[in-house]
């Protein structure tokens, strides 16, 4: 038979068993990251006990790995057919506790101690602090949130506002400080901790992938209105200016396509022959408008009122929305037409996030 260490020979070591034994156990929850609990807890370990008659598991709470001192008795006698315990621990003391597990075969035993404790926690939870998006993280529909460990938490719950309006509603839950979302469009998330039935009450900050919202409608205006019209309009989390087709810093610029007149087109900054601009390719959108596309952009793109369509501002590494709101004519040039239009600026680079807005 192969040497025996005794559970009695090794009081100060952190484990006696030996994974070549054929008596063997080892405790698995909780887990080296450790958990934390309020009402109840499932301790979980595994046996090898082949070719033994009726081993028994007796498991143990302790502050600390010396079995000398402090080890309170939690259950004796389990059968090796169950590999989890629910540890009521609903009246025990709050504190941080390993979990000792011994196994034991007539006079012989093996033993263990869990590689991370169990905080038992009784108090209120608070609120989630320092949630934040990872915007290097964050590309195309792809929203990576991060924060602050809560303490006493056993995981934690991600909400989700489209929009920013209405209630926030429940994303999903994770044991992570980080969460990954494909996103359906813009909006605001919140986390939340919880514990058992124990749930933050509320959220302390959000965090927001919306868009700057610009609600003025700028106007400009094809190749044949008439001199001093501005043809041409740069898109920015400030607000919108307007130039002429021979400036260098727009993003857009009007003008007529074929036989005239006819109604406007928008084109992209640099499209030629008139384009001085930047390199924005323009792409039609059809509901709910909430996400740009990833390809399909072109230099041109023709527009009515209610047109809505997406600008990759290639040159910044940004998207904005441009809501078509009127196509005018001149009042000076009957046969000139314009452009009026409002639009949406996402401020976190290749985001391709917006509302659902269509007008």
């Amino acid at each position: 038979m192969k040497p025996i260490a005794l559970c009695a020979a090794a009081m100060m070591a952190a484990a006696c068993g030996d994974p070549s034994d054929d008596l063997y156990i080892a405790v698995t929850a909780p887990p080296s990251g450790g958990a934390t609990a309020d009402q109840s807890y499932i301790i979980q370990w595994v046996v090898e006990a082949d070719d033994w008659q009726d081993p028994r598991v007796a498991l143990y709470a302790d502050t600390d790995t010396d079995p000398s001192t402090g080890l309170i008795l939690l259950v004796d006698s389990l059968s090796i057919e169950s590999t989890g315990w629910m540890w009521d621990c609903s009246e025990f003391p709050e504190n941080e506790y390993y979990i000792r597990a011994v196994l034991t075969q007539g006079g012989e035993e093996r033993c263990d101690y869990s590689d991370g404790t169990l905080v038992v926690s009784h108090s209120p939870l608070g609120n989630v602090q320092g949630l934040r998006l990872d915007e290097d993280a964050c590309s195309g529909t792809t929203v990576t949130l991060e924060w602050d460990p809560l303490p006493g938490a056993q995981g934690y719950r991600v909400y989700f506002a489209a929009d920013s309006a209405g209630s926030l509603l429940l994303l999903g839950e994770t044991v992570d400080l980080l969460y990954v979302h494909d996103a359906p469009g813009a909006g605001a998330y919140g986390v939340t901790g919880f514990t058992g039935e124990s749930e933050s009450p509320g959220f302390d900050t959000l965090a927001s992938t919306m868009p700057v919202l610009n609600d003025t409608v700028y106007t400009i205006w094809d190749d044949m209105a008439p001199a001093g019209a501005v043809h041409a309009a740069s898109l920015t989390p400030c607000g919108s200016y307007l130039y002429d087709y021979a400036d260098s810093l727009y993003n857009i610029h009007c003008r007529q396509a074929g036989g005239q007149p006819e109604p406007a087109w928008l084109f992209a900054g640099d499209a030629p022959p008139l384009g001085n601009g930047w390199s924005s390719p323009l792409a039609g959108a059809s509901a709910p408008w909430s996400v740009a596309p990833s390809g399909g952009y072109s230099d041109s793109v023709a527009v009515e009122p209610g047109t809505v369509l997406f600008v990759s501002l290639a040159d910044q590494g940004f998207y904005a929305k441009v809501l078509v709101d009127d196509v005018p004519t001149h009042p000076s040039a009957p046969g000139s037409r314009g452009v009026g239009f409002h639009f949406e600026f996402q401020q976190i680079p290749g985001l391709r996030l917006f509302t659902t807005a269509g007008e």
